[in-house]
């Protein structure tokens, strides 16, 4: 019952952060967009218990430090002078979640997956550059980690991360677009749409694999 109802305000928050986003109204979002990680990781802790049946479950740590991370990397993006902290934040999570999925890793992708996804990050790498300015260097290290962190998801054959990892790819490159070359309304609420689905899909993911919580 108390997992139902964490979702359903998960739910409720989310649609209201959109409407704001819609709205162009940011000082509300300082309370609908922090929330959305921790209801999220409440959600982790809540159906990881239910699944064991057990209330001194040892969680994934790692994986739950790159939720904390999310939640600190969502907070600084809502200044504006918190760009880099934000990024900072969101390539730790990264690197937590890559450490994460690595740990029950399957099989590793397939050459045209990898020959993908390296046309992929460079060409929208490519695309950025010329908007890029003094921020070349900390986006591209960036741009490498996210498409790591989709590598390891993949290599887990586990299709809620894998289909995580994705969202998250998409929503970051979103991102890059609407703050380096032209800001819109309709690449925010996008942004915001793949970064929620990309966080619940590795959540639930992360509760497929009972024994790597």
């Amino acid at each position: 019952m108390k997992s139902k109802f964490l979702k359903v305000l998960l739910l409720v928050v989310f649609i209201a952060d959109l409407f704001f986003v819609f709205e162009n109204q940011t000082e509300p979002r300082f309370f609908t967009k922090t929330l959305l990680l921790p209801l999220l990781i409440l959600i982790y802790i809540t159906d990881a218990k239910q699944l064991h049946n057990s209330t001194t479950l040892q969680l994934n740590k790692i994986f739950l430090a790159g939720l904390v991370l999310s939640f600190f990397g969502d907070l600084f993006l809502l200044f504006k002078w918190g760009f880099l902290a934000g990024l900072g934040s969101f390539l730790l999570a990264h690197l937590f979640y890559i450490i994460s999925f690595s740990k029950f890793s399957v099989k590793k992708p397939s050459i045209i997956f990898m020959i993908m996804l390296l046309i992929y990050v460079s060409g929208l790498l490519f695309y950025l550059f010329p908007h890029l300015n003094e921020m070349k260097i900390p986006v591209i290290i960036y741009g490498i980690v996210i498409a790591a962190m989709l590598y390891f998801a993949v290599k887990t054959r586990n299709r809620n991360l894998i289909f995580g990892a994705l969202f998250f790819v998409i929503s970051d490159s979103f991102l890059s677009v609407n703050l380096f070359v032209k800001e819109t309304t309709a690449l925010s609420l996008l942004v915001m749409i793949t970064y929620v689905a990309a966080q619940w899909f590795l959540v639930k993911g992360m509760l497929a694999n009972p024994k790597k919580l």
